[in-house]
C-alpha cells in the first residue's frame, strides 16, 4: 500500500516538475553583447588628472587613481576612483552596461561630494571609441541641473578622456570639467 501511495504522489508532481521545468526554459539566456565588450577598452588601473572651469568659479584641478574592471557576468563595468579634488579627498564608484531593450549604454554614479545618485545613459559612435552619454540628475542644494552630456573617447590603449558640458547661464553648451587618463604601467614581479 505503501508502495502505491507512493507511486501516486509521484505522478502527481510530474505535471508540476514539467511546468516547473517549461517556465525555466522560457527564461532569456542572456550573455554579454558586441557592446559589452566595448567597454572592456576601460579595463585596468589608470592615474588621472581633472580640471573643472564651471562657470562663475575658479580652476579647480584634481588628480587621483581609478580602477575599472568588467565584472558581474562581464556585463558591467565597474569603476573606483580616489584622489584629491577641488583641495579635499575625492572618492566614487560607478557601474555602466549596456541596455539591450532601450538599446542604449547606461550607467550611475556617486561619490563623497554630492548627495545624489547620478543616472547616465547614450550611445558608442560607429569607431566604439566615442561615447556620449546624457546626464539624468538634478543637483538638489542648487536647484538645478548639473552637466547635461558627458563624453569619455578612447585616444588609444593607454590614454583616454571624460569631458563634462553644462549650459552657462545664457543657455549656451560650455566645457565645465575635463579628465584625462593615463594607464598605469604594469608591474612585473
Amino acid at each position: 500500500m505503501m508502495t502505491r501511495n507512493w507511486i501516486i504522489a509521484w505522478a502527481a508532481c510530474l505535471p508540476i516538475a514539467g511546468a516547473l521545468g517549461a517556465q525555466e526554459d522560457r527564461k532569456p539566456a542572456y550573455t554579454p553583447t558586441a557592446q559589452h565588450q566595448l567597454l572592456k577598452q576601460f579595463d585596468g588601473e589608470w592615474e588621472f588628472k581633472s580640471k573643472c572651469v564651471m562657470p562663475g568659479q575658479e580652476v579647480q584641478e584634481g588628480q587621483g587613481i581609478e580602477s575599472a574592471r568588467q565584472a558581474f557576468g562581464g556585463f558591467w563595468l565597474e569603476c573606483e576612483d580616489r584622489g584629491m579634488m577641488m583641495g579635499k579627498e575625492f572618492n566614487g564608484q560607478g557601474l555602466i552596461g549596456f541596455d539591450p531593450q532601450k538599446k542604449k549604454f547606461i550607467g550611475v554614479w556617486i561619490d563623497n561630494y554630492t548627495p545624489f545618485l547620478g543616472r547616465f545613459e547614450g550611445e558608442a559612435d560607429s569607431s566604439g571609441k566615442v561615447f556620449t552619454f546624457r546626464m539624468i540628475h538634478e543637483d538638489p542644494g542648487a536647484g538645478k541641473g548639473g552637466p547635461e552630456r558627458m563624453v569619455f573617447e578612447i585616444k588609444d590603449p593607454d590614454h583616454r578622456s571624460a569631458k563634462f558640458y553644462g549650459k552657462d547661464d545664457s543657455g549656451r553648451d560650455q566645457l565645465w570639467s575635463e579628465i584625462a587618463y593615463t594607464r598605469k604601467p604594469v608591474m612585473v614581479k
